[in-house]
């Protein structure tokens, strides 16, 4: 603010302290309603207030108040009911040289406040009404026209490109006088001569900073208050008869910005005009910025603005997109003039280059490739160089490489590139070769494959029986654990010998043992004169462990598949019935080891690969019956992952757990309490499977090191 503003605001005040001194007394409230449907209350005064009142509105509760400056309350009541239409009752208090008379509403009301000699007039009028279009919130003002200020026709919201929101109040002039100022979210336009009907106008469904546009009636003029969330840069500027109001939302991180959204990095500053010429206007952002600017005859015109704290960029970009200008700089040099121009002058100079590169020498050269191929390069060029979109040749340059005249010819033997084209789009070429033919980084990818067992298996059995015999009446009586063994005593006692003792093995009358070779046992054999008891105990236990660690490693260049296998290939024999016989054919079926990767590197140096991890085995303890050819046991996994640098993930897993438990028992006996266990067989097998791949990527450094991450 310069001293002489300050100074001037100075006299203000202190001219307004005596003024304030003689407003006087608040003698007497009155109310009525009009023929309208409009309540008015009136505040009867001693004397004339010497400024208009201030007021200001809440919604929640619903509420209006007032403000008279220098007024004392001489009423006697500090409240009073009213109960007609909106309003409910009000309340009076004085504060330092102020009496606030606050009207408490059923809800929020338009209205309007107007001072005339001795009394003040609040005037609640019925809610306006709301006219809304797909592009924004339309509000009409009244009708009755007035010629001490400046009826606003229309405001308007709507939602820049940008995601701002845009408040557009349409005026009768071009030179509007406004106040902008920001208290907390909220943004406060201030009209003092341009009158806009009140209203509360909900604009979330925009998406923009700007939640609510509240319009309320000041003196003679209209507040315009803005409620806003996460609002960041706010400006204010004036073309023609629109006056428009934009906020921004606060700035998102460089990461989140849009694609094709434009960026301002200009030195911040304020404008505040009205009705200023275009080409001053110009020439104040030059010396501030210090560039120099030439700016066309045909740029004319003025401009009201209000801009506070923007980048100077900014700033240009929206003067010059008001009045329909563009610009080109080169260097420090700023050039404007009317669009229409620009785009001619770029035409043209368009063309000149066009036939410049026509008349142009052809020059050759020999582009050495050292890292990749020279045939993949020319592809690329080519590509690069072919017209788009059907467009006539020599067209459109901008996006080629290769001229109309130019021609490539690879040198397979040499790697290299036979250049032809003018000087200019050789250096094109050049640069871009620099940039691409460059050593591609390589990436060591190490997977291992862990799996492992572990077996436990206990078995306890038993039999025995008993083997006797006896004669009685004239009988002879041979008992033994099955019919073998009383046939061959009986054959012994037929031929007239004793009875003798069956083999071992078919004595027993209860046979239970374990299914394998026992590691422990204990026999016992009683004999009497006729009787003999066998009886065995046997015992296994087993148990084993077992890891198998296989780790392939392989090395590929970024974005390249490599692949490395070990195993076998197991002949199978089919026979196929034909006309002439039988025909015997082997086919082979791999059983490999595999791992199969193509890896990405990131520009943080982390690594995607698409990798495929396979390990395949025979099973020959399970061979097809009839045949010897095993089934294959098959462990594969295939993802997608990325992985840090010399950090190791596991790709997956596989764990099996299987717990058998097995009785077998002789019916009745084995049910048998305490001495049943004579007459049972108890096996009991647990196996565990596990089943781990890892997977280790390094990249490559120049010396064949792999560097890791710090």
């Amino acid at each position: 603010m310069s001293t002489a503003i300050r100074q001037s605001l100075g006299i203000l005040s202190i001219s307004l302290i005596p003024a304030i001194a003689l407003a006087g007394d608040l003698t007497g409230i009155s109310t009525e309603r009009t023929a309208d449907g409009s309540v008015q209350v009136h505040l009867k005064l001693s004397e004339p207030l010497a400024t208009s009142p201030d007021n200001f509105q809440i919604d929640n509760p619903a509420r209006v108040a007032v403000d008279l400056p220098g007024v004392n309350n001489q009423t006697g009541e500090r409240q009073q009911k009213i109960d007609l239409g909106p309003v409910k009752s009000l309340m009076m208090a004085e504060a330092g040289d102020r009496t606030r008379v606050v009207f408490n509403l059923t809800q929020s009301t338009p209205y309007a406040i107007n001072p005339q000699g001795n009394e003040v007039t609040i005037t609640f009028k019925p809610a306006a009404i709301r006219n809304t279009t797909a592009s924004g919130v339309a509000i009409s003002t009244g009708s009755n026209p007035s010629t001490a200020m400046d009826r606003g026709q229309m405001i308007d919201f709507r939602r820049a490109a940008d995601g701002a929101g845009r408040l557009l109040i349409k005026t009768s002039g071009p030179n509007t006088p406004m106040k902008m100022r920001r208290e907390g979210s909220n943004i406060i336009i201030d009209l003092p001569n341009t009158r806009v009907d009140a209203g509360r106008f909900n604009v979330r469904d925009f998406a923009t900073p700007v939640e609510n546009v509240d319009v309320r009636p000041m003196g003679n003029g209209s507040r315009i208050i803005l409620q806003t969330r996460n609002a960041g840069e706010h400006m204010a500027y004036q073309t023609d008869n629109r006056l428009v109001v934009e906020v921004k939302a606060i700035p998102r991180t460089q990461g989140a910005q849009n694609v094709g959204e434009k960026k301002y990095t200009g030195e911040r500053l304020t404008l505040k005009f009205q009705d200023i010429a275009i080409r001053p206007l110009l020439q104040l952002i030059a010396d501030f910025t210090g560039n120099n600017i030439v700016v066309s005859d045909d740029v004319k015109g003025s401009i009201s603005l209000r801009l506070e704290n923007v980048p100077w960029d900014q700033a240009l970009d929206l003067i010059l997109t008001t009045k329909g200008l563009s610009m080109r700089k080169n260097g420090n040099v700023i050039y404007v003039a009317p669009t229409a121009d620009i785009v001619a002058r770029d035409k043209a100079e368009l063309e000149a280059r066009q036939q410049s590169q026509q008349l142009a020498p052809l020059v050759t050269d020999i582009v050495q490739i050292n890292y990749a191929r020279a045939a993949d390069i020319d592809k690329l060029l080519e590509s690069t160089s072919k017209v788009k979109g059907g467009a006539e040749k020599g067209s459109d340059t901008s996006q080629r490489f290769l001229t109309d005249r130019g021609n490539i010819t690879v040198d397979a033997r040499s790697n290299s590139l036979i250049i032809t084209d003018t000087a200019t789009a050789l250096d094109r070429i050049r640069d871009l070769i620099k940039k691409i033919d460059k050593p591609v980084k390589q990436v060591l990818i190490e997977t291992r494959i862990v799996i492992a067992t572990d077996n436990f298996a206990r078995q306890l059995g038993v039999r025995w029986g008993v083997t006797g015999t006896g004669t009685g009446q004239g009988n002879t009586y041979l008992a033994s654990g099955n019919a073998n063994a009383t046939d061959q005593m009986l054959s012994n006692v037929a031929a007239g010998a004793a009875p003798g003792i069956p083999s071992l093995g078919n004595r027993f009358n209860f046979n239970t043992p374990i299914s394998g070779t026992p590691t422990g046992g204990l026999g016992l054999a009683i004999l009497g004169s006729n009787v003999l008891l066998d009886l065995e105990l046997s015992a296994l236990q087993s148990e084993g462990s077992g890891e198998i660690v296989s780790s392939p490693k392989v090395i590929t260049t970024n974005g390249h598949t490599a692949m490395i296998k070990q195993g076998s290939e197991i002949p199978y024999q089919s026979t196929t019935s034909t006309g002439g016989g039988a025909v015997n054919t082997v086919q082979f079926k791999e059983a490999v080891l595999q791992t199969e990767v193509t890896p990405q590197i990131t520009p943080n140096n982390n690594i995607i690969m698409d990798i495929k991890v396979k390990k395949d085995e025979p099973d020959y303890t399970n061979l097809l019956p009839g045949t010897t050819n095993p089934p294959i046991t098959t462990r594969e996994v295939t993802t997608k992952v990325e992985v840090k640098n010399g950090e190791t993930v596991v790709l997956g897993g596989i764990y099996e757990f299987q717990n058998t438990n097995s009785l077998n028992k002789v019916p009745f006996f084995g049910d048998l309490p305490g001495i049943g266990n004579l007459f049972k067989d108890r096996e009991n097998n647990n196996k565990r499977f596990e089943l781990l791949i890892f997977v280790t990527p390094k990249i490559i450094d120049s010396n064949g090191i792999a560097a890791a991450n710090d």
